[in-house]
């Protein structure tokens, strides 16, 4: 009788697996840049960092991410090596979007127009 109890209840429980994780395919405009360099303020529009400082951080192994303007967000990139080579631009890309994570892996870019920014970050002061 016992068994039985155990084995219905077993049955009955719905198994606890992992969620795979849930992603929506986006397409963005924005800029890539660095995790180091990389900020969106909650009340200021997203804008690029500096292309040398933000390929400079690259070079010495800060991971890629992606400034969407849409989602005002930072998301890291997933699956796009070529990340380096269309810092410098305002790009708009598709790709698989992991809110939970903040990633995303891209699909494809297309360059729409060359930046000019200055470095994010502030110069020290001199005394």
């Amino acid at each position: 009788m016992l068994r039985a109890i155990t084995l219905a209840v077993l049955l009955a429980v719905p198994s606890v697996a992992p969620e795979p994780p849930r992603t929506t395919t986006e397409t963005w405009t924005g800029w890539f840049s660095d995790k180091q360099c990389a900020r969106v303020k909650p009340d200021e529009e997203p804008r690029p960092n500096g292309t040398s400082c933000v390929k400079k951080c690259l070079d010495e192994g800060s991971p890629a991410v992606f400034i969407s303007e849409q989602a005002k967000a930072v998301y890291e990139v997933r699956d796009y090596a070529s990340a380096k080579d269309a810092v410098g631009y305002r790009v708009q890309i598709t790709g698989d979007v992991d809110e939970q994570a903040k990633t995303i892996s891209v699909q494809s870019v297309e360059r729409l127009s060359e930046v000019t920014s200055m470095c994010l970050v502030p110069k020290k002061r001199r005394s």
